[in-house]
């Protein structure tokens, strides 16, 4: 006698997954449990997670510093006039304040950032985010090579 094995479906809801995750949702910010993207079939997509890695946000930080110091740095850089702001964005908060051009500076970088973070599984994300990290550390590299050969030693 063999054995007929009935597929019984004990759903009543229908599957959540026709749908895509929403890029920010209540669970963003409060009580998310995706991680990770679990099924393979599913990484195809763009799916967004609420629970981010303690790597993704070391090298967040990170790059938040690098920004930090680039600010400061361009602020001896050009209290010195061993350089000038040739972005003219920067430029004009630049001539409102050295506050203005930190603050600004600071917002410009952290929405980027924040973009980082939430589309963290895009391969462009991974890309971009390891560009961006090199880019900063030959620009603070180049800022204390002019600030060395330029300025007198204390």
């Amino acid at each position: 006698m063999q054995r007929i094995v009935e597929k019984v479906e004990r759903r009543h809801l229908p599957d959540r997954r026709k749908s895509p995750t929403l890029l920010i949702s209540r669970y963003t910010f409060i009580g998310g449990r995706r991680k990770t993207i679990r099924r393979y079939s599913d990484r195809k997509k763009y799916i967004f997670v609420d629970i981010y890695s303690p790597q993704l946000l070391l090298m967040l930080l990170f790059l938040l510093i690098l920004n930090i110091s680039d600010g400061y740095l361009t602020l001896i850089l050009i209290r010195e006039n061993i350089a000038v702001e040739v972005n003219p964005i920067m430029s004009f908060y630049l001539e409102l304040g050295n506050i203005s051009f930190l603050t600004a500076k600071l917002f410009f970088t952290i929405l980027p950032l924040f973009t980082f973070c939430i589309c963290k599984n895009f391969s462009i994300t991974k890309a971009s985010l390891s560009t961006v990290m090199i880019i900063y550390i030959s620009l603070i590299l180049y800022e204390l090579n002019l600030i060395f050969k330029f300025l007198p030693p204390f």
